[in-house]
């Protein structure tokens, strides 16, 4: 190729993921948590709409793939019901603390290869480092971080939310062993966009801020062009590994902005936090053995 455009398409997935947490986090303050799940569902099925000259084959092969282990259907359905409680309480805890939201991956990341060590995944020894790192970092971050200033309702949604984590990102492993991306970004929001459908149908002011207020709009549409740019990525053109690492580097930004725009602690303090979150994930997700 005369123009390598995969360098190109990580530094598009770094900036769409620090927009789409920024702009989560602007819909946090001023909508109601209830209107995520219905505009993030809502924008990603007509992502998944639009692209369907380039992606659709991949629902065929998925249904027949589904032919073979319908079970996985009962999984992809759960994932939409726990994808629906994640939002809502993911925008409630990034009204008090983005910082705070943005530390639950922290710890589910040592928490998922913890439990995955358990299920037969070999961890390297420096994997372990890192697992059980990210689980003390964690720690401290509620100890003496930001999240220490939380109250004892909003901590009971970062263990949620850090549960929730956890559980969808063992239901896409166990699913995508089997079945394509395409098919279970499409069944999971179709029961996410139901779901908040079927518990708002009667609440039309907030079924109208979900289709029409601006915010509501520009957070849809990048979540779902985010969510798109990764799994194109992952297709045939960057490693699962290079697109994890960019979106592992939004951390230090995130933690930023969260201490210069929202006033989260000092912004020297929130670097640390966020090149430490880095640093110690690093290992989870990068090949130093250099074995191929």
């Amino acid at each position: 190729m005369l123009f390598d455009i995969a360098p190109f398409l990580l530094a598009a997935l770094f900036v769409l993921t620090v927009l789409h947490l920024v702009t989560l986090k602007l819909c946090a303050d001023v909508l109601a948590h209830h209107t995520a799940p219905l505009f993030i569902g809502g924008w990603t099925l007509i992502g998944l709409a639009l692209t369907w000259p380039v992606f659709g084959h991949l629902l065929g092969e998925g249904l027949a793939a589904l032919g073979d282990y319908p079970w996985l259907v009962a999984l992809m359905i759960l994932k939409g019901g726990i994808l629906y409680l994640l939002l809502v309480g993911s925008q409630d805890l990034m009204r008090v603390s983005l910082s705070s939201r943005h530390y639950v991956t922290p710890l589910a990341l040592g928490l998922m290869a913890i439990v995955n060590s358990f299920l037969g995944e070999n961890l390297s020894g420096l994997e372990w480092a890192s697992a059980l790192g990210l689980c003390g970092l964690a720690a401290a971050f509620l100890l003496f971080g930001h999240a220490a200033e939380l109250d004892s309702t909003a901590r009971r949604i970062y263990a949620r939310l850090v549960l929730m984590v956890v559980a969808t990102a063992a239901i896409d492993q166990a699913v995508l062993v089997h079945v394509n991306w395409f098919t279970l970004l499409l069944i999971s929001n179709v029961v996410l966009l139901g779901l908040g459908l079927a518990l708002h149908a009667r609440n039309l002011p907030l079924l109208k801020t979900a289709a029409l207020h601006p915010l509501a709009i520009v957070a849809g549409v990048v979540y779902a062009a985010t969510e798109l740019l990764k799994f194109y990525q992952m297709v045939d053109i960057n490693p699962v590994t290079k697109i994890v690492t960019v979106q592992a580097l939004t951390k230090p930004v995130i933690l930023l902005l969260s201490a210069w725009i929202w006033k989260e602690r000092t912004v020297k303090e929130q670097i640390v936090w966020g090149v430490l979150a880095f640093i110690v994930a690093a290992p989870m997700f990068m090949d130093f053995g250099g074995a191929e």
